[in-house]
């Protein structure tokens, strides 16, 4: 009854500071979302977390060490060295990071460490309103200055300087009144829990941020898409562990009682909990129905609100017994509970298992900072020792959950999946002999994996590095790379160049620049990339086994053509070995051998769960080229990776094509220059060359070339 009566408006200034905060933020995303695409959203993510990791750094653990020691001291020299130890790190790191990354995140790693250190001191000073109207105006000024400045710049990165003036702002206003009285020496009394909170800090820092690199490493990027989706729901329903901290760690280091907001802020817990999991199922499918898949992992993420509530409790507590030893050492622990429950509830459960991780996490961090102090004889080490031995074992379960395949046997069927050409990959065998079935599919992987080696355009040892490096020299290549460079160029030569290998420099125009940039690109951009795209200027020596470019700053991409070529290469490899019957897929490429008869789907461009049709594939190739596998949204323009080579921008006359054929190496390019040369045009070349084909036009409509002998749904 203490605290409330002794400060009745503190608790209530903190949950309107924190709520407001929440919502000004999540609203602020929600309208980048729309803004901008989603890489530019990632992107900017990316560099703000940097940002914020940054600043975790250069308030080295001061801000805590503040509220803790000056309720119970007060001594304002500690307030002064601590903000201009936070104001030096922070000029420091900030300039170091404009040279080496960006200007704009340097700026706002300062601007978020000065905010940082100055509200923390309004909690020192128990200045809750003034903490409340901080927190109020920073949200506000920096949900409309970012977009005003986006809106004039036409860059995101007019988001990031909005963001650094606003944090600056309040950042500065703040730190004048805390560098008139400074004692260094006074902050060096507090060393030894300083530096534990600091790592504490960096801990949480590294919980908060880890799971999404982890994530998109070994699950992909559609799977984080979801994740990232429901983590920031849980976000939003849990803002109540940060309420309960920072408004008891100040009343804790006062020595007032808070025991009766505990428990209403437990029971809280319970409610808010319920609430994320009715949010999953009343508003996600109506509002977000391509996250539905979400509406589980949300529900279960909502139930770590309890222990995380549970955990922000005790983290004051115990900060406010300067037992700072303890919170660190918990956080490691929980952060290696975390990567342990990724990489092995992931792999087991998927989407589900990645959502029960932060469930574990938040278990793991709440049961470290109960059970911890409850050891004698040294409970920091001993925490720091479970930490450590969690690290250790999360360590070596990631490294072996990094795995580029795995094989499953079920009966005569072998299978195995892995990850090749930056896509999925399946080699099924049916075999009685299942121990040659094995090694037939490793083998067959083994090989994707080397063509990728041999025309990746990103490796720096591979033969096509090479040669868009070499500017118009020669430059020597096996018999394989100049095969599939001839293969593209006769596809340039009979599409009139709608297939050209030379293209790259537009790809990486629109799949990379206009990511970052978030905008379209100037005509002038446009015109200097399409002076560099001609498959003419490409001069192939067969003979000597060698090749180059005639205009320097020229560049092939084989992403058309080098995955059908990879496909039918594992295919000799399974028929060397003594394979039968097998199905080779990767990224949805398939070629099948043998007298099976394998039936695949032919998925909808537009509707992931539904199927065009469904095809029977006896010793065949099927290939599709769509603008729904590698695309983004800028405003309301899709845009993807199909570049046009004659007009620079994407393709847009066509959905999808699949084509049929003998072999996946023309299955591929004829899908790609199909695709680029528009319905009418394709169609035309499919019927020229006898070839099966189904092209869905970007009003929908679905057209098959003569030699079409498939059923289709709806026909």
């Amino acid at each position: 009854m203490g605290a409330v009566s002794k400060n009745r408006h503190g608790f209530a200034q903190v949950v309107i500071a924190q709520v407001t905060a929440a919502i000004l933020g999540t609203i602020f995303w929600l309208l980048l979302a729309v803004l901008i695409h989603p890489i530019a959203y990632g992107h900017l993510s990316w560099l703000i977390s940097i940002a914020m990791i940054l600043s975790t750094l250069c308030t080295f653990g001061l801000g805590k060490t503040m509220v803790t020691y000056h309720l119970k001291e007060k001594n304002s020299k500690l307030l002064g060295g601590s903000a201009v130890i936070v104001l030096a790190l922070s000029l420091i790191v900030g300039a170091g990071t404009s040279l080496v990354l960006d200007p704009w995140v340097g700026l706002l790693t300062v601007g978020l460490s000065l905010f940082s250190i100055t509200t923390y001191a309004e909690l020192a000073k128990r200045q809750y309103k003034h903490y409340m109207w901080m927190w109020i105006g920073v949200r506000t000024i920096s949900l409309f200055l970012p977009i005003w400045i986006y809106c004039s710049w036409g860059l995101v990165a007019g988001i990031l300087a909005g963001l650094a003036a606003s944090y600056l702002l309040f950042g500065l206003k703040g730190l004048k009144h805390l560098c008139f009285d400074v004692s260094l020496r006074e902050v060096w009394k507090k060393i030894k829990f300083t530096v534990s909170t600091w790592g504490a800090d960096v801990s949480k820092v590294a919980i908060n941020f880890l799971d999404k690199v982890l994530i998109g490493v070994l699950f992909g990027m559609a799977i984080l898409g979801t994740y990232q989706f429901a983590y920031r729901i849980f976000l939003l329903f849990a803002v109540l562990p940060q309420i309960l901290f920072f408004y008891l760690l100040p009343e804790k280091s006062a020595g007032e009682k808070t025991s009766r907001i505990e428990t209403c802020g437990i029971l809280a817990s319970l409610v808010l909990a319920g609430a994320a999991s009715l949010f999953a199922l009343l508003v996600v499918p109506p509002l977000f129905p391509n996250f539905v898949d979400g509406i589980q992992s949300i529900q279960i993420m909502g139930l770590a609100i309890i222990p995380a509530t549970i955990a922000g409790i005790k983290t004051a507590d115990l900060y406010a017994q300067e037992k700072a030893h303890v919170v660190l050492g918990s956080h490691l622990f929980a952060l290696g509970v975390g990567i342990v429950s990724i990489t092995s509830l992931g792999k087991a459960f998927g989407l589900l298992g990645l959502a029960s991780s932060v469930l574990a996490l938040q278990v793991a961090l709440a049961a470290g900072l109960i059970f911890f102090p409850k050891f004698r004889g040294g409970s920091g080490k001993i925490a720091a020792s479970l930490a450590g031995v969690a690290l250790i074992t999360a360590l070596m379960l990631s490294s072996t959950s990094v795995q580029s395949s795995q094989i499953t046997v079920n009966g005569d069927r072998v299978k195995l999946t892995g990850v090749a050409m930056d896509t999925t990959v399946s080699i099924t065998v049916i075999e009685n002999d299942t121990e040659k079935a094995t090694t037939a599919v490793k083998d067959a992987f083994n090989e994707i994996i080397r063509v990728e080696g041999l025309m990746s355009p990103e490796e720096e040892s591979s033969e096509i590095y090479a040669l868009n490096h070499s500017g118009t020299s020669w430059v020597n290549l096996s018999p394989e790379t100049i095969y599939v460079l001839k293969k593209s160029l006769y596809y340039s030569g009979i599409s009139g160049g709608c297939f050209d290998p030379t293209v790259k420099p537009l790809v990486d125009m629109w799949m990379k620049k206009v990511k970052t940039q978030g905008k379209i690109p100037d005509p002038t951009d446009l015109s200097d990339e399409l002076e560099l795209v001609g498959w003419e200027n490409l001069v192939i020596d067969e003979e000597n086994g060698r090749a180059r470019f005639l205009k320097e700053g020229m560049q092939v991409t084989l992403g058309g053509i080098a995955k059908g070529y990879a496909i039918d290469r594992a295919c000799e490899v399974l028929e060397k070995s003594g394979v039968k019957q097998a199905l080779v897929d990767v990224g949805g490429d398939i070629r099948t051998i043998g007298a099976k008869s394998w039936t695949v789907a032919i998925q909808h461009p537009r509707q992931e769960s539904e199927w065009l049709g469904i095809i029977e594939l006896e010793n065949e190739a099927v290939a599709t080229s769509g603008d729904y596998r590698r695309f983004f949204f800028l405003g309301s323009t899709r845009i993807h990776h199909i570049i046009n080579p004659k007009t620079g921008y994407p393709a847009e006359a066509c959905m999808s094509v699949t084509v049929v054929t003998e072999n996946c190496i023309d299955a591929d390019a004829l899908s790609t220059t199909v695709f680029v040369m528009g319905p009418d045009d394709g169609k035309e070349l499919l019927d020229f060359l006898g070839i099966k084909g189904l092209i869905v036009t970007s009003d929908g409509q679905t057209i098959t070339s003569n030699s079409w002998d498939f059923s289709l749904n709806g026909s």
